[in-house]
């Protein structure tokens, strides 16, 4: 484990860069959802879950999926004001065919619908077909904890991994996230691709004009990949080579196959799958007893004997923590390519600029 590693790379030229405040983002964000169609309660979802992402770092997931986002709701391949439908309950379980809303709505709402089954009977777990890009999942999973839950959701992504030994990309990337309270002040959040970096990473490398490193990707040709517009253009390679390919072919089972939705090879199309779940803590074991233990699990890894040079040893979720309450007030720091290609998108929908402001030194 590296000492202290930063939640997400910073370019060393800050003149490449913009601070924004998170309120502003988030209400700038809003208005360019509603311009573009949405309901005033899902631009307010959305832009919350864009906005959290940036927050925690994950800056493949924030406001720069909002150019595209723009794109598709245009299109029609997101649709603006759907119908979601729960056509399948049980005291249990549920599936939820989202007729193609954005999937933050889609996936928010079976998360609410999980929660209840969980307050009711203990346990409570939605599929979702139909639905479209849902962002960081991690942010559905956190929705658990304060309700005494734990959190878990899935998605399936296009088809952008080989199968283990093909050369046709067949299988998605497919992301999972669990979120669990400690009673530390802190959830433990694990959010992960079942590639070696998320998609969006190599979005992230092209605004800042970056090289990616040799084992993120692979070109067109079967060769490793540098240049991360080449590395779209071919797949990603899945973490722990076989293993990673065998999780994702089962997030693909639990989300597309599970749910009624594509899957596999059907994933070129448009309308992904979501699978989450919530699992109330006091059904498994007194919810007090339950907190200690998850303390005393945190304070065991955090007192962990050290590797020469390692400062610090982290929980999964904890770096995130930190940069989030950092970055709630000193603000979110977006590349000035993103910030150039979001006013571009005000002036599209005739909405005031969106406000920044330039690094401090």
């Amino acid at each position: 484990m590296n000492a202290s590693p930063p939640a997400a790379k910073q370019p060393t030229d800050t003149a490449s860069e913009r601070i924004v405040a998170p309120p502003a983002l988030a209400q700038w964000t809003a208005a360019v959802l509603a311009a573009l169609g949405l309901s005033a309660a899902d631009a307010e979802l959305v832009a919350d879950t864009l906005v959290q992402a940036d927050l925690r770092g994950v800056h493949s997931h924030g406001v720069q999926r909002l150019p595209g986002y723009a794109t598709q709701l245009r299109a029609g391949t997101i649709v603006a004001d759907p119908q979601p439908e729960v056509v399948h309950r049980t005291a249990s379980t549920a599936v939820l065919d989202a007729h193609h809303a954005m999937g933050q709505a889609a996936a928010h709402a079976a998360m609410r619908l999980a929660l209840e089954s969980a307050a009711e009977v203990g346990q409570g777990a939605v599929a979702i077909r139909n639905s479209t890009h849902c962002g960081a999942l991690a942010y559905f999973a956190m929705m658990a904890p304060p309700a005494g839950c734990i959190g878990f959701a899935a998605t399936n992504a296009g088809m952008n991994m080989l199968p283990w030994g093909g050369q046709v990309k067949m299988v998605g990337n497919n992301p999972l996230a669990y979120a669990v309270p400690t009673g530390r002040g802190f959830p433990l959040v694990l959010d992960m691709a079942t590639s070696v970096v998320a998609g969006g990473k190599l979005d992230v490398a092209i605004l800042r004009g970056e090289a990616i490193p040799v084992g993120w990707a692979l070109g067109p040709d079967g060769q490793p990949a540098t240049d991360p517009t080449v590395a779209r253009a071919g797949s990603l390679l899945p973490i722990g080579g076989p293993k990673g390919y065998g999780l994702a072919v089962v997030l693909d089972i639990l989300s597309g196959v599970l749910a009624g939705g594509r899957f596999g090879g059907r994933l070129g199309g448009a309308g992904s799958s979501h699978f989450v779940q919530a699992l109330r803590i006091d059904a498994f074991t007194p919810a007090a007893e339950f907190l200690e233990r998850m303390g005393a699990l945190v304070d065991q890894i955090h007192d962990c004997p050290r590797a020469p040079g390692v400062d610090r040893i982290y929980l999964p979720g904890e770096i995130e923590h930190e940069l989030n309450a950092r970055r709630e007030k000193e603000g979110i720091p977006l590349p000035t390519t993103l910030t150039n290609e979001l006013a571009a998108l005000s002036d599209t929908l005739g909405i005031a600029p969106l406000p920044t402001a330039a690094p401090t030194s």
